[in-house]
């Protein structure tokens, strides 16, 4: 009896001692330049990206933070690449875009040149 009990409970064991591997890291390249940093983004920003630029897009990891107190997306300029941003620079400032939750949709709010962060 046990003999069975030490049986059964070794392989329970050992098969908790084993590392936990997240399948989501494996094969995961998340580059610094990437279009998936745009595509998460509500429809209304995904919108406004596409009439500054004239092209594909991609953005850095800072490109976009959202404050859910404010319930607003704040959208980096200087973290997005793509033709036709250079407009937005003036010397070592960059334009910040917000956009603000009205309903169930983000409206464009704030537009104001910051000191560039990169």
């Amino acid at each position: 009896m046990k003999l069975h009990i030490l049986m059964l409970a070794i392989p329970v064991l050992l098969s908790s001692a084993l590392p936990a591997v997240s399948k989501s890291s494996i094969g995961h390249n998340d580059g610094p330049w990437n279009a998936d940093h745009i595509d998460n983004l509500p429809t209304e920003v995904r919108q406004y990206i596409a009439g500054v630029c004239k092209g594909p897009a991609s953005a850095q990891h800072d490109f976009a933070t959202y404050s859910p107190r404010e319930k607003r997306w704040r959208i980096n300029l200087e973290y997005l690449r793509c033709d036709g941003v250079g407009a937005f620079r003036r010397g070592n400032q960059c334009l910040d875009v917000d956009f603000v939750e009205v309903g169930s949709r983000f409206r464009p709010g704030a537009k104001q040149f910051r000191d560039c962060g990169f």
